[in-house]
Parts: structure tokens; sequence; C-alpha cells
């Protein structure tokens, strides 16, 4: 058993727990998650007072999470508070009422802010240079990323609340106040000459608000996957959401699928920038991140001297393998013994672009399904890798790695591929195929998991393939069961297959 965390993040509009449980080898096991809609910064006056309302509910809220982190007996508890908190004039009686059950609140700087949420992003999203933008309820973080590093920031003291109560936008938007909102987020954003060095880099949103957009997005075109990290829109698709969303009332809005009610009324100034933002830097895609400052400080406790994670997939793998108490030896090397059909084979693979993530992931969670139960496994694998939040791969690669895994003991696995024509082509489709007899080889020549196939060349005539294993004893069971696969490689790459 590893040591047991847990995060409080108080935002302006919510207050948010999670609960983790860090292993050997720096694991990371999310226990729990839990959110509560406090609305801090609505309980902000003109003079900076918060409401001694909203600071009973945020402490009843914070005490109902201690008592939760006290049950799960956690060895640390993180709780950090942002805009709303530190613009609070009353701020210390509201630090003190926390501290008295038992709660130390660390108020982030908006630079500290805007570390953590880079710091969530770069080691969960595989991406070299972009903007982020998190957009809370009383500030916004705008953070420009080149090669990993993060080279600017700026914490604006607006967020989805402030601009909704400010503008008054908690309505249809009539053309006055967009226009007024609209010219108030282009003066603030074009104070930042920095980001002139951003223009055509994507964009990746933090946040509940962004979010939002995501969500919304996915409900328009029935995505069949229920992820929303990593997931990608056109500016076009913001454009359109905005607009449909700008001449909505609230009630109009909370009919929206994928616009929850708790954030219909604060939604519309959001849109606003994430579009105005996308519109000044000439961005054409936003990837949404669901993760935030929670994750951010969870990565921050794992990593050495806050140095990111180098290769963000092979962590989240070994992750998923160390949680679930897999063979990591034998599914390293089904990994190596693919990767060298692969690349033996190429040439009938047909196809130019880097498939290392893909054959990766199928290969080192082939067998995950084996955890629910090892018959039929390559089933339960399919869904297992679809829905264990791994990090470093676009969802068409996750997508691709599940439909892979799933073919390597049954190549007529009923699969529903038009369930995932949003993200698949017909191109893919071919190459899941081949991928999947390749792979299907490759645990074939380690049947007995005792790694006895050390590696393999192979030969490409004009009417076969000739796989030759290279061993040091024979290797009669994984050479005998490799051929158990000669009429489907017949059928997809029309050769005949030896193995040898």
């Amino acid at each position: 058993m590893g040591n047991k965390i847990g995060i409080i993040d108080i935002g302006s509009n919510s207050v948010r727990l999670l609960l983790a449980e860090i292993g050997e080898k720096k694991s990371i096991r999310i226990i729990n998650e839990l959110k509560e809609y406090v609305r801090l910064g609505d309980g902000l006056d003109k003079d900076n007072i918060l409401s001694e309302e909203k600071i009973d509910l945020a402490i009843k809220t914070l005490s109902t999470y201690k008592n939760i982190c006290d049950s799960f007996k956690v060895s640390e508890i993180i709780v950090v508070a942002t805009e709303a908190v530190r613009r609070a004039t009353n701020r210390t009686e509201f630090l003190i009422r926390a501290k008295a059950i038992g709660l130390d609140i660390r108020v982030l700087t908006g630079t500290q802010e805007a570390y953590y949420d880079y710091f969530s992003t770069i080691n969960s999203i595989n991406v070299t240079n972009a903007i982020l933008m998190d957009i809370g309820g009383a500030s916004t973080e705008i953070i420009l990323v080149k090669n990993r590093k993060l080279i600017k920031s700026i914490s604006f003291p607006f967020g989805a609340i402030t601009l909704t109560e400010h503008f008054q936008i908690n309505d249809v938007l009539d053309e006055e106040k967009e226009n007024s909102i609209i010219n108030y987020l282009k003066e603030k954003l074009n104070t930042l000459d920095w980001l002139k060095q951003a223009t055509g880099f994507p964009l990746i949103g933090i946040g509940g608000s962004i979010r939002t957009v995501g969500k919304i997005q996915k409900k328009a075109v029935n995505y069949p996957l229920n992820l929303i990290h990593n997931y990608e829109l056109k500016y076009t698709d913001v454009l359109g959401i905005y607009e449909s969303v700008k001449t909505k009332n609230n009630a109009q809005r909370k009919k929206i699928k994928g616009l929850s009610g708790d954030r219909a009324d604060i939604f519309v100034g959001a849109a606003a920038l994430v579009k105005t933002l996308m519109e000044l830097c000439s961005i054409k895609t936003l990837k949404i991140s669901r993760n935030g400052i929670r994750e951010g400080l969870l990565y921050s406790h794992i990593c050495e001297n806050d140095t990111p994670i180098d290769n963000i997939l092979s962590f989240s793998i070994d992750n998923i393998l160390f949680n679930h108490n897999m063979d990591s030896v034998h599914s390293k090397h089904i990994y190596n013994l693919f990767k060298s059909l692969s690349i033996e084979l190429k040439d009938l693979i047909d196809n130019d672009e880097d498939l290392d993530n893909i054959i990766k992931t199928a290969a080192m969670l082939h067998d995950i399904g084996s955890n629910i139960t090892y018959y039929f496994h390559h089933k339960h694998s399919l869904y297992m890798i679809l829905n264990s939040q791994i990090y470093g791969l676009s969802h068409r690669e996750l997508v691709m790695s599940a439909c892979i895994a799933a073919n390597h003991r049954d190549d007529n696995l009923p699969i529903d591929y038009q369930e995932y024509r949003a993200i698949l082509s017909k191109e893919d489709l071919i190459l899941i195929r081949k991928l999947g007899i390749l792979l299907k080889l490759s645990e074939s020549l380690d049947k007995s998991m005792t790694c006895q196939v050390k590696d393999l060349t192979c030969a490409i005539h004009k009417d076969s393939v000739i796989i030759k294993t290279i061993s040091t004893t024979t290797a009669f069971i994984e050479i005998r069961e490799a051929l158990n696969c000669s009429d489907t490689f017949k059928d997809i790459f029309n050769k005949k297959l030896y193995v040898v």
C-alpha cells in the first residue's frame, strides 16, 4: 500500500477534492473526486469582502472533505485557494476558520496557479508548443509553452463569474453587450506582446468552462468515447457554440446537451474569451484538458525538482501495469517482438506514419483484460484500454490500440467499427487488421511467457513471408502457435507464412 494524499482546490466557482494513492515507482491511483459549487466568487462585494454566507458554505464543504480524507487515512492534505480568496480583504478570517478544522490553506499567487496548470498539462498531454488557458470563476491564466517549457504566464483577475457579473450577460447577449465584452477581452489580451509567439499554436483549455465547450461539441456529434481529456475541436466548432449560446437566455441554455444547469448562467463570457483568443492568435485547434491545479500539485508531489515526466505515454502505461499487478516483463517482451515485426514487415504494412505509440500501447496492455477474467480477456482489454485514461495518445491512437489489442486472440472479434466512424478512417480499419495479426503473432511467439524467442528476422518473398526466430533453445511451442496464424496472415497480406 502506498501513501494516500488529499488535494483540495478552493476555486471561485467550485471547491474540489482529489484523493489519490501514490505507490512504488511513483505510481498514481485516483481513489475519489468530489466537487461542490460553492461560488465563492459570487460572495465578493464591491469592497472585495467575502460574505459570511459563502464563508459558512465553504467551511462546511471543507469540513466534509476533511472528514473524508480522515476516513481514508491520508498521510497529507494539501489545500490551495485561488482568486476569490486571493482577492478577499477578509481572507484572514476565512483562513483562521479553516485552520480551526485542521486545514492549512495556501493562497496561490496568479503565477503559482499558472504554473500548476502548466505542470498538469505537460505531464498528461503530448504537446511541445502550445498556449494554455484556464478560465476559472474569477481569474483566467494564460501560459505560453515552447519546447515543453513554461516561457510566459499571466493571471487576469476576471473569469466566468466576474465577466458575467460585470457585463450582465447571464441572459441573451445583445449586440451592445457583445461589443463591450469582446472589445474588453481584446484590449486585455493585446497587452501580452508574447502572445504573438503563439500564433498558430494549438490552444489547450483547462477548467470547467472550457471542458463544457468540449462536452457540448461531443454531444452535438454523438462522439463515441466517454473521454474529454485531449478531445480536439476546430475553431469553427468553438465559433458555432459561441454563436449558439449567445442568442439564448439562461433557461434555454440549460436545455443544451453538455451544458450543465450549474454553469449555464456563466458560460457565455467564457465562450467569448475562448473564441477571442483563438481569433487573435490564429489558432485552429482547441484541445481540452480535464486536469488542472489539483493534478499539477499531484505531479509536483511525485516529480523530483518539478522536472516534467520525460515520456508521458510510457509513464502512463507503466502506471496502469503496476496498479493492475500485470507481468511487465512479458508485456515489454511482446512490445519488442511486435516492434521488430512491424519494422521487418514495414513494406507489407504500407504506412508512413510513426506507429510506435499505437504498437507500444496495444502490446504493453494487450493482457490487461485478464484482471477481469483470463477467459476472453482480449474482449475486456478493448474497453479497459479505452477507459483507463492513458496519457500521451490522441483519441485515434487510443481507439486503434484498443482494437488491435482486442484482436490478439481472435481476429474475428465482432467490434462495431461503425461506432468509431467519427474517429477512424477506412484506411485505419485496414491498418488495425494488419497490426492485429502481427500482435497475435508476437503473443504466439511468447506463448509460454518465458521469453524463449529473443528476437526475429523476416524475409519477404513474392508469395511468402519467412519469420526466423532467434532463441537459445528450441521454441517448439511458440513456433507451432505462431503457425496457427497462417490462414489469417494469408488473408490479410496475400502471402503464405512460414515460421522457423
